[in-house]
């Protein structure tokens, strides 16, 4: 192979391995992003969606690491360590496309939902009482962040302790509250104009399925893409060496 041709080949080489590198960059950031979003609502979720989430941060950070291995060989003309990266890269990919397969699943497993309402609803007959702090915390929490009121809705509080001590629903049922005449805003009452509608149990869930639904076509996406990066790599490699022959790596 030429001078010219060889230099050509290490370009190309290092334009995919580079590919690789940013890649694995999307999946660290997109899977820390999720850890982050998830973390809001710990008391709630089950650990497999926290799980999926950390295992995509994981494989971002194993996918880069790998890739720079591939730059230097590439960098280098290093067939052995080429050969190393692609023969990894290989096993990542396979990682990736069970993440998306385990990520997508968990939309469809009705345990993960039964477990989700039932912490849901435990934790919201602990609303408002001095013993249980972090529960009132918790929901005022899911309450404003998902614009929700109640884990159906908002007759959860008609017969809760809160309700019947306080006359009123918890200030996170609302949006923004009007004020009176003399800058008080008004009680969240289940007639208040910004009352939330949704309950908490149907909008967690709604949450957790967008979340699963980027986690799993990321991985996928990102799995294609690399699939055609190591294909385009091994040809490429192959024209450095006589196919058949034996080089030491050092």
């Amino acid at each position: 192979m030429g001078k010219k041709t060889e230099k050509s080949v290490r370009s190309v080489l290092l334009g995919l391995t580079g590919a690789s590198m940013f890649l694995g960059l999307i999946l660290l950031i997109v899977g820390a992003v999720m850890v982050s979003g998830y973390s809001v609502f710990l008391d709630f979720i089950t650990g497999r969606y926290l799980e999926s989430a950390v295992f995509i941060l994981v494989m971002g950070v194993i996918v880069i690491c790998v890739s720079t291995i591939g730059f230097y060989a590439a960098l280098k003309s290093h067939y052995c360590m080429m050969t190393t990266f692609l023969s990894i890269m290989v096993v990542v990919i396979l990682c990736e496309l069970v993440a998306a397969v385990t990520t997508f699943a968990l939309n469809n497993e009705k345990s993960h939902d039964m477990g989700m309402r039932r912490k849901l609803k435990e934790s919201l007959e602990m609303y408002g009482s001095d013993s249980s702090p972090d529960q009132t915390a918790a929901w005022d929490l899911i309450q404003t962040e998902l614009k929700c009121c109640g884990l159906n809705d908002v007759n959860d509080y008609s017969s809760s302790s809160f309700t019947t001590q306080m006359g009123h629903l918890p200030r996170s049922c609302c949006g923004p509250l009007e004020l009176n005449r003399v800058g008080e805003a008004e009680l969240c009452k289940p007639d208040t104009t910004s009352r939330y509608k949704a309950g908490c149990g149907v909008a967690l869930k709604s949450f957790l399925s967008g979340k699963c639904g980027v986690l799993g076509a990321m991985a996928v996406i990102v799995a294609l893409v690399q699939i055609i990066i190591i294909v385009g790599a091994s040809v490429l490699v192959s024209k450095w060496k006589v196919p058949g022959q034996c080089y030491p790596c050092y």
